[in-house]
């Protein structure tokens, strides 16, 4: 299933502390680092979006958001400033590998990275700690397999 972002802002909620404005250039664009890898990146503002770039309200609700991420008023929708010359890592980033709902087709987590259970509902987390964080499988693909046989089995639906 290919991937579809709901401009939630969740990705970049805590990127602040890994994508940093290292300087302005004289163009108006920045150069940012990423205090990971080292890496630089030029990016600019969207035309289309520069009239958000003084709000900085996301950052009362995410202190560590990342320095180029806002909130379209009025919409609820958060969007990235930057987005058209963003960095690669940004580029590649998947908010999850399998997305799980709940009987009803309401997201109740997500499974992140590797095998990082995001969950947006106790009783899911509950499930996961006692079925599925014990599951012993090295190869991903297979221990993919089995945690959503799981999870179907407990009455939930998996995307990937």
């Amino acid at each position: 299933m290919p991937f579809f972002c709901v401009r939630c802002g969740e990705c970049c909620s805590q990127m602040g502390s890994v994508h940093v404005v290292e300087r302005e250039l004289e163009t108006g664009g920045f150069v940012m680092a990423n205090l990971y890898t080292g890496e630089r990146h030029e990016v600019e503002i969207d035309p289309a979006l520069a009239c958000l770039s003084p709000d900085r309200r996301i950052f009362e609700r995410w202190s560590g958001a990342c320095p180029f991420l806002r909130e379209k008023p009025g919409t609820g929708e958060i969007c990235c400033i930057v987005h058209r010359t963003r960095p690669e890592i940004c580029r590649e980033y998947r908010c999850w590998r399998l997305l799980v709902l709940n009987a009803s087709g309401r997201r109740v987590g997500r499974v992140m990275e590797r095998r990082h259970l995001a969950a947006d509902d106790p009783a899911l987390q509950q499930f996961w700690d006692r079925h599925i964080a014990v599951l012993r499988e090295d190869d991903d693909a297979c221990w993919d397999e089995q945690a959503i046989l799981l999870l179907t089995e407990g009455g939930y639906r998996v995307q990937r």
